[in-house]
């Protein structure tokens, strides 16, 4: 168990950059769509549209917010002071009575620095300690909103698997029920996520950076605000890359899948070396285009 300040093992490699351009990416889109199917008027195609868009909300969402916890140990201010100001949160680490990191936004809301709206406060409590090998650590959602959207997080839990592959750190994001209440009154969408984060650290200094990255491999199960359930997969090979230099997400494709419709959807994120506020969601060949936010 960490005792004291927090230390932080020093984490290997930086990150191996893929050489997609928008040219590539907009062909590899052609690509990959024209080989789901032939087009089918007759199709209802709201269906999956709707579910790739709140999916990708959701996806995003704790991406970010993920983002915030990952940042803060490691955070030079916090190491070494306790206290830091991150994505618009004051973050405090304590150690007694017991280890705790605190991430507490204002009532009345702030920005995030990642362009979305929090208000409210997230804890979190490891097992043991923050960087043991198969710490778990315990988080939970006090008054929390989201774009003014109230959010209730439950069950959700980070174990540190330790380096899987001998080289980079992997954490398991496990989560109960997740909702989102819109505040236009328009419904809620519900999820539940089991996905690997394995993390690419650059290896030039000890705290974070924006070289500093994530592969995200796994399952997201929800429900849409209009009651359509949805299966997101992300496989291995086809993981989303989740930079601290971009607050959008890359690459994919997230295969959706449903249980009212027989086709799927297909969501390809930009090309890893573009940061671009624009996603593709494929169904039986045809393309749609929808900007993150």
């Amino acid at each position: 168990m960490m005792t004291g300040k927090i230390t932080l093992p020093i984490l290997l490699k930086s990150m191996n950059a893929k050489k997609h351009k928008v040219l590539f990416y907009l062909i590899g889109i052609t690509i990959i769509f024209s080989s789901c199917g032939k087009e089918n008027e007759q199709i209802d195609y709201n269906v999956g549209v709707l579910a790739s868009q709140e999916y990708v909300q959701s996806q995003q969402m704790m991406n970010l917010l993920l983002n915030t916890y990952f940042k803060s140990i490691t955070d030079s201010l916090l190491i070494v002071n306790y206290h830091s100001e991150i994505d618009g949160a004051v973050v405090v680490y304590s150690d007694t009575p017991e280890e705790k990191i605190v991430m507490d936004y204002p009532d009345w809301g702030c920005s995030d620095d990642c362009g979305h709206y929090r208000a409210g406060t997230i804890t979190a409590k490891p097992n043991t300690g923050f960087y043991d090998s198969l710490a778990v650590i315990n988080f939970t959602f006090e008054n929390f909103q989201y774009d003014n959207n109230d959010v209730y997080v439950n069950g959700m839990t980070i174990t540190n698997l330790g380096r899987l592959n001998g080289i980079h750190y992997t954490f398991k994001i496990q989560t109960g029920s997740v909702q989102v209440i819109y505040a236009d009154t328009s419904g809620a969408t519900e999820f539940n996520m089991g996905q690997n984060f394995v993390f690419y650290k650059d290896p030039t200094t000890i705290f974070h950076s924006p070289e500093d990255y994530f592969e995200i491999t796994g399952t997201m199960n929800g429900t849409t605000s209009t009651g359509e359930s949805f299966t997101a997969n992300l496989s291995e090979q086809e993981y989303i890359l989740n930079a601290f230099s971009c607050i959008w997400a890359k690459l994919g494709p997230a295969i959706l899948s449903f249980e009212s419709v027989t086709y799927e959807a297909f969501i390809l994120f930009p090309g890893a070396d573009t940061c671009l506020n624009k996603y593709a969601v494929g169904i039986d060949g045809n393309p749609f285009f929808y900007p993150f936010d």
